[in-house]
């Protein structure tokens, strides 16, 4: 960690961003609406079904004035690779801002200018970091999603510029997301610019993709979840339910899209993989190489979600200094920070080695 004074830096993220999340209880489940990532910034601002009010909430006005006084309030410094890089390195990464930045007419807005969508976690595979099973596409969630993407268009749709989706399943599984990126239309956003796909990529085919000819002009990035870089690793170990061979042919189709300008390949780190990160960085390197696509490789450390045990947690934190093979993880850290397209959020185990390729 550096010496460097907080009061000197902002997050964009509060004053121009929203995600929407839902946790799921014996009871029935409970809609969460964040400014960040809430494994990024936990403070949930939600007040009421009126997505304005929760936009200018208490709670929401309250992180917003901690980072323009040096407190960022909600904020976690080890799972935020923004935050994180800020205070171990002092380089600015993401989303910080030099405070003599901060213009009230670019940041004071009545609506985000981007949003997050991860309330629906129907997803194809069952991956051993976020769940047990496949979750399905119940009436319920599909209900409550279609509600609330019909409030998203009420309360933002006038002042929305990016919309991303999905971070708590697959988009294109999901029913009421495949149908609502099938069925977008242009005056419900006038001013949308760009739709940000969060897909393990699995479904992306070109049959699909042709049947979804309305986000054609707004998908010009999209982060996809591998976390492996081999067929076994991929198929038994990180991502269950998923196929090596019907991910690598998607990944083909995808590098020749035109529109398509940046793409994210977020990477969950844990004990199972932490010896492919150099190795993905390549595979990535090698399938895109040919392309006119901005690559980013995004290392996140795995984060304990309500499926995964405390113990079987504690295995997975392949960064704990007590973990058995946390000098092996260390060594397979320093062969990625010789890359240039490649963040994270491991900065306190870096050796700060320059970035030479």
């Amino acid at each position: 960690m550096v010496d460097i004074d907080l009061k000197n830096y902002f997050c964009e993220h509060p004053f121009i961003y929203s995600e929407f999340h839902r946790e799921f209880t014996n009871e029935g489940s409970i809609e969460k609406q964040f400014l960040c990532c809430p494994d990024w910034n936990n403070v949930n601002i939600h007040v009421s079904e009126n997505l304005t009010e929760n936009w200018e909430s208490e709670p929401a006005k309250k992180v917003r004035e901690g980072h323009l006084s040096g407190n960022f309030i909600g904020c976690n410094s080890i799972n935020c690779p923004h935050y994180n890089t800020l205070i171990n390195t002092g380089n600015l990464s993401g989303s910080i801002r030099p405070i003599s930045e901060f213009d009230p007419e670019k940041y004071i807005l009545k609506g985000p200018k981007r949003i997050k969508i991860c309330s629906d976690d129907a997803c194809n595979f069952h991956c051993p970091t976020c769940r047990t099973d496949v979750y399905p596409n119940t009436p319920e969630k599909t209900i409550k999603t279609k509600k609330l993407l019909d409030s998203i268009n009420k309360y933002y749709g006038e002042t929305l510029k990016e919309l991303y989706l999905s971070g708590g399943g697959e988009p294109f599984y999901s029913i009421p997301i495949r149908e609502f990126l099938t069925n977008i239309k242009k005056e419900d956003f006038p001013v949308l610019n760009s739709i940000i796909l969060h897909t393990n990529a699995s479904l992306w085919s070109e049959k699909l993709w042709s049947k979804m000819t309305a986000i054609h002009p707004y998908v010009k990035m999209a982060e996809i979840s591998i976390d492996a870089a081999t067929k076994d690793t991929y198929e038994n170990k990180t991502r269950l339910g998923g196929n090596w061979n019907v991910l690598m042919s998607n990944l083909e189709f995808i590098s020749n899209i035109e529109k398509i300008e940046t793409l994210i390949f977020s990477f969950v780190v844990q004990q199972n993989n932490f010896r492919e990160m150099e190795q993905f960085i390549l595979l990535i390197d090698k399938l895109f190489k040919h392309t006119k696509i901005n690559t980013v490789i995004q290392f996140q450390k795995v984060v304990k979600w309500p499926s995964m045990s405390d113990e079987r947690y504690k295995i997975m934190k392949i960064w704990e200094p007590s973990n058995p093979e946390y000098y092996d993880f260390v060594k397979e850290l320093e062969k990625i920070n010789k890359y240039k397209n490649v963040m994270h959020n491991l900065n306190e185990h870096n050796l700060n080695e320059k970035k030479i390729l």
